[in-house]
């Protein structure tokens, strides 16, 4: 906790010396930037293709599954034991397949996200410096690391249109 408010209070004292000088400070909220850019559209985009048929399996496996939970609902007070065991078989199985490709599939898209998140962040990254080298900034802060900021210094909107302008 110590560390936290030392960190805050420099913070605050670069902020004001660059204020008291006459530079110029920003922030951004990165966040926003990288769910909005077009980039991060065509991550998503890319993903939902790249994975596309194992979402369609998921769905079949999971529709196959739910048409036997509805046999053994509708039919199990007249289905014979070995009926009844036969049907429960093939719904662990259904089941236990279901969980497996789910967790293959929530592995694979994670590794693609993170690769593809990783590349994007770092474009952003470089975006924000050449926009602030550019722009005379003295310093550029994550708005989330912010508690309370002018709204006039937020310069999110214009990395946001650099990078719609450089896709």
């Amino acid at each position: 906790m110590k560390h936290i408010v030392i960190i805050f209070v420099s913070i605050i004292a670069m902020m004001a010396t660059a204020q008291a000088e006459g530079d110029k400070i920003g922030y951004v909220n990165g966040q926003y930037i990288a769910q909005n850019s077009p980039q991060a559209v065509a991550i998503r985009e890319k993903m939902q293709a790249e994975f596309k048929e194992q979402q369609e399996e998921l769905k079949t496996i999971d529709s196959d599954y739910r048409k036997l939970q509805e046999k053994a609902q509708k039919d199990g007070a007249t289905m014979s034991q070995q009926e009844k065991i036969d049907l429960s078989r093939k719904m662990q199985e259904l089941e236990t397949q279901l969980k497996l490709k789910q967790k293959a599939l929530q592995e694979d898209m994670q590794r693609f996200g993170q690769g593809q998140q990783i590349a994007l962040l770092k474009r952003i990254r470089k975006e924000i410096d050449e926009y602030a080298k550019a722009n005379g900034y003295k310093m550029v802060i994550n708005a989330e690391a912010l508690l309370f900021a002018d709204p006039a210094l937020d310069i999110s909107d214009k990395i946001l249109a650099k990078l719609n302008s450089s896709n």
